[in-house]
C-alpha cells in the first residue's frame, strides 16, 4: 500500500539554484491535498492520518530540501498512511489522510504557529520556508491545510447524521530517538484532558501485548494533538493519537503486524456504550 503515499527519490531531484512558486491551483499532475477511504462507509469512527504523505507539488521543487530530506521523518510519519489504510480496510471504516507534505503546511499545527511551515526542522534549514510572505501562507492554508481539515470536518458530519458518535483515531509515527535522546517505547498513546478512549486502549495494549507503551509519549497530547482537539475535541467525541515507532515499520510483515495489534485492542473500544458518547472535558 505504500507505493500511494510515498514518492521516489527522482521526483525530489532540484536544480541549482533554487526557485520556485506556489502554485494557485494543483495541476493535473499533482495529486489531490486528501485521501478519502470508504468515504460513504457506514462504520461508526472515524480514522485519520495528519502526516500520511510527503507530496511536494512539482512547481515548488522539492521545497529546496535534497531527495533524501523528503523521505526523512522531518517530512512525513512513514508507515502511519498504511497502518491507517490497513485498519479503514478491515473495519470498512473511512479514513482521511493527508496526501502532501507537513513541511509546506502542518495540518496538525494552529496556522499561526511557527511550526506550522517551519524555516528548520530537527535542524535541516528549509530553503522554501524562509520569510514566508502573508500571501504565500494564506496560499499554502487555501490549497493544503483547509482541503484537509474540511475533509476530517465533512466526514464528522455524515457519521453523525447517520446517528453515530464516532470516536475518532489519529495515527502517526516517530523516531526511534529525537535530539540524541533513545526513545524505548514501542508505540504512544496520547490524549488531552478527554482520556476515556486512550486509558482503555492503554489498558488493552498492556493486556495482549509486551510492548513498551508510552502514555502521552513521545509527546504530550495535552500539548499537541491539534487536529483532534479542533474536531472531535470540540465535539465531545471520543479521540485518542497513536503513535508508532518508525523502525518497527520498516519491513514486509510490520504494517500488517501493527494493523492487527491495533486492531485487536480497539475493535472493542469503537462499539462501547460508556465511549461512543458526547462528553466535554
Amino acid at each position: 500500500m505504500s507505493r500511494h503515499f510515498s514518492m521516489t527519490k527522482a521526483q525530489f531531484r532540484v536544480n541549482s539554484p533554487f526557485s520556485y512558486s506556489c502554485p494557485r491551483h494543483l495541476s493535473e499532475t499533482d495529486p489531490d491535498p486528501v485521501n478519502i477511504l470508504n468515504p460513504t462507509s457506514d462504520r461508526g469512527v472515524l480514522l485519520i492520518a495528519d502526516h500520511a504523505g510527503n507530496a511536494v507539488p512539482h512547481s515548488m521543487k522539492g521545497l529546496g530540501l535534497d531527495a533524501e530530506d523528503l523521505i526523512r521523518h522531518i517530512a512525513w510519519d512513514p508507515g502511519a498512511a498504511d497502518v491507517a489504510a490497513g485498519l479503514a480496510q478491515k473495519w470498512h471504516a473511512t479514513a482521511v489522510l493527508a496526501a502532501y507534505s507537513r513541511l509546506i503546511v502542518d495540518p496538525n499545527r494552529p496556522l499561526g504557529d511557527a511550526s506550522s511551515m517551519p524555516e528548520v526542522s530537527d535542524g535541516t534549514t528549509v530553503p522554501a520556508n524562509q520569510n514566508l510572505s502573508a500571501e504565500e501562507r494564506r496560499r499554502r492554508a487555501d490549497l493544503f491545510y483547509f482541503p484537509y481539515h474540511m475533509a476530517v470536518e465533512t466526514q464528522l458530519a455524515r457519521l453523525r447524521r447517520l446517528s453515530h458518535l464516532p470516536p475518532v483515531v489519529s495515527i502517526h509515527s516517530f523516531t526511534p530517538d529525537f535530539k540524541n535522546e533513545d526513545r524505548p517505547w514501542h508505540i504512544g498513546v496520547m490524549a488531552a484532558a478527554d482520556r476515556r478512549l486512550a486509558e482503555c486502549l492503554i489498558r488493552n495494549l498492556r493486556q495482549q501485548t509486551k510492548l513498551e507503551i508510552g502514555d502521552n509519549q513521545p509527546y504530550s497530547g495535552v500539548e499537541y494533538g491539534y487536529t483532534l482537539k479542533i474536531h472531535a475535541g470540540a465535539q465531545g467525541l471520543a479521540n485518542t493519537q497513536i503513535e508508532i515507532r518508525q523502525d518497527l515499520l520498516k519491513d514486509a510483515q510490520s504494517i500488517p503486524n501493527w494493523v492487527n495489534i491495533l486492531d485487536a485492542a480497539l475493535t472493542p473500544l469503537i462499539c462501547d456504550p460508556n465511549i461512543l458518547r458526547i462528553e466535554h472535558h
